[in-house]
């Protein structure tokens, strides 16, 4: 049995590798299961029309829909925080159901075409953008506040074009700077989790683990649903020309 010592504590390296393993492969599991469900609740709104009764009620209807997401969504990284994985992945993944009825009639401006190429530019990105966090050996620790600085301030901008100026070239330009930085956050949030699992698993402490891949799920889970909706925005406007 090989050990080793973790600040002077022994450990079983056999053991810790498997905690590991199974906190990533949990990770990006999740990760796939929400893409799926979402794809699934697309759908679903598409063929019922659940997602336009939201939208046919105007403002409140988007504040309505917005804040069960966003409630879900805090609710889910709570209980996860508190140490009940299972409640908190069942909240993730109607999160990630809620938000494929919110989808399903903004979807419908887009051609399947452009669709799928979203989806598919989406999936390289994502996986060479984990690949570098899972490999990279630099210390990324700085990034992680300034990504979030950044990203809230084109958040601020995004909501004033919309809201008031309502110009394309803003709009361009807002999403040619979104899609690096959450490029960016998807290679600092799986360096982040990478980490965390390691430590995690070299204690050998499993439930810490298991906690880490199921907040790793929803962080890496909203970096490919903003990825993927920047991508499908550029390929609209290059369409539109």
């Amino acid at each position: 049995m090989s050990t080793q010592e973790y600040f002077g504590v022994p450990i079983n390296r056999t053991q810790a590798n498997a905690i590991y393993t199974d906190a990533m492969s949990r990770m990006y599991g999740l990760v796939a299961l929400g893409v799926v469900t979402t794809g699934a609740t697309i759908w679903i709104g598409d063929m019922t029309g659940v997602g336009d009764v939201f939208f046919s009620l105007g403002i409140i209807g988007w504040l309505l829909m917005i804040g069960i997401m966003f409630g879900t969504l805090m609710a889910a990284n709570a209980v996860v925080a508190r140490g009940n994985t299972a409640l908190g992945t069942v909240l993730y993944l109607a999160f990630t159901g809620i938000e494929g009825l919110f989808l399903s009639p903004i979807l419908q401006a887009f051609t399947g075409e452009m669709i799928g190429m979203a989806f598919l530019l989406t999936g390289g990105l994502f996986v060479a953008m984990s690949a570098i966090g899972m490999t990279t050996k630099r210390d990324l620790s700085k990034w992680g506040p300034m990504l979030l600085i950044g990203l809230v301030g084109l958040i601020i901008i995004s909501l004033i074009n919309m809201l008031l100026i309502q110009s394309s070239g803003l709009f361009l330009l807002i999403n040619l700077l979104l899609l690096p930085l959450f490029l960016a956050l998807t290679v600092w949030e799986t360096k982040q989790m990478k980490e965390l699992a390691q430590e995690a698993a070299m204690q050998g402490d499993q439930k810490a683990a298991t906690q880490v891949a199921v907040i790793g799920s929803i962080g890496l889970y909203l970096n490919v649903l903003n990825i993927f909706l920047i991508v499908l925005n550029l390929l609209g406007f290059a369409s539109s020309d």
